[in-house]
């Protein structure tokens, strides 16, 4: 029992240790950073005439024997990544991200505030990370371990590959869904186009069939009426033949009613 409390009593010792010498490396980082407030920006300096944001942080980690990737970006994924402001140590990097101006680091230095050389036509100074510029673009802090002696180039381009191959992953797990999305809208359409073709064809079967119906009740009038027009025809034709009669047969018996009435005068 007495040997594993050996063990986990060294380790432990040799933890605080490391962690006590890790905050004294992080000190002299921060120590080399502010001797640099009032340099001016210089794009791709990383000396003492002049700093990039990237080459800043570089210079100042030589001073305790590390050697950085050179770029803000590279700069972003070595080491070992801190999200919280409360659990960041003075020495850490601080990265940000702008979607149109890039990446950028700094140095923290402690109380939510980091050295950096900011931009064109300025100089290294001490911001807040509660800026709304900077908590807008804020990544994560970067711990690096400083007593190792860690290829730390390797592992950023290592690093930056991997997350280059997870991003080629997920914008084709993306376009794979966006093209099911199209086609199941294009066989959506689709179906909707040919239930609106059928529909078009009911309506117009259904149309053909009133108009055809109409047509026979059309004729059948049409019959009907000239039918009648021919009773009424007939009709008028026999009434105008019986007036004839009844007129010739009244002429008729007046006639012979004169003949008579002369015949009896001369005979008186």
């Amino acid at each position: 029992m007495d040997e594993p409390l050996r063990v986990e009593r060294f380790r432990h010792s040799y933890e605080v240790a490391l962690e006590k010498e890790q905050a004294r490396a992080g000190q002299q980082v921060l120590s080399k950073a502010r001797s640099a407030i009032g340099t001016p920006y210089v794009r791709g300096g990383s000396g003492p005439g002049g700093f990039d944001c990237s080459g800043f942080v570089s210079w100042a980690y030589k001073s305790v024997g590390v050697t950085l990737p050179r770029t803000a970006r590279e700069q972003s994924v070595v080491g070992e990544r801190i999200n919280k402001v409360e659990e960041m140590r003075a020495g850490d990097i601080v990265a940000f991200r702008h979607p149109r101006r890039g990446y950028h680091t700094g140095i923290y230095v402690g109380e939510g505030k980091f050295i950096h050389s900011p931009r064109r036509r300025s100089s290294v100074k001490i911001s807040s990370l509660d800026d709304p510029y900077f908590s807008k673009t804020f990544l994560s802090a970067r711990r690096v371990k400083l007593e190792a002696d860690e290829n730390l180039l390797a592992q950023a381009e290592s690093r930056l590959t991997d997350y280059a191959e997870e991003k080629a992953v997920r914008e084709l797990s993306v376009q794979k869904k966006a093209g099911k999305t199209r086609r199941s809208v294009t066989t959506r359409r689709a179906s909707r186009s040919k239930t609106v073709q059928v529909a078009g064809k009911e309506r117009s079967r259904r149309g053909a069939a009133v108009m055809s119906g109409k047509a026979a009740v059309s004729k059948t009038g049409q019959a009907k009426a000239v039918t009648a027009a021919k009773g009424k025809k007939a009709r008028v034709s026999a009434s105008r033949k019986s007036t004839s009669r009844k007129v010739a047969a009244h002429t008729v018996a007046k006639s012979k009613k004169s003949s008579g009435s002369k015949s009896r005068a001369k005979r008186s």
